[in-house]
């Protein structure tokens, strides 16, 4: 049980961690500006350059994949905090 507390309050600090770096101006104009840059380079692409236009697919795929890991560890961490939180009214009623 201790472990798994341990477990739980490891990801509620990260999730306060991301929760910071996704509300910070630098992270968030970082993330439209990335994706800004890959979107209007993609749309000038000529016909024949497919492999440019693949690589900056991927390129703007990756950036949400990160903004999105950021989301999923701000998600855990409001679980795991919940589940601390029943631990804790659990162990309240165990004293009772």
């Amino acid at each position: 049980m201790q472990t798994e507390k341990s477990k739980l309050q490891k990801e509620v600090s990260k999730s306060n961690d991301a929760q910071a770096i996704i509300e910070s101006p630098l992270f968030k104009d970082s993330i439209k500006k990335l994706k800004e840059l890959y979107t209007d380079s993609l749309f000038k692409t000529g016909v024949n350059e497919e492999k440019t236009r693949e690589k900056l697919w991927l390129a703007y795929q990756v950036v949400g994949k990160v903004e999105q890991h950021f989301i999923e560890l701000v998600e855990t961490g409001k679980l795991a905090s919940k589940q601390l939180e029943d631990f804790r009214k659990a162990e309240q009623q165990k004293k009772f």
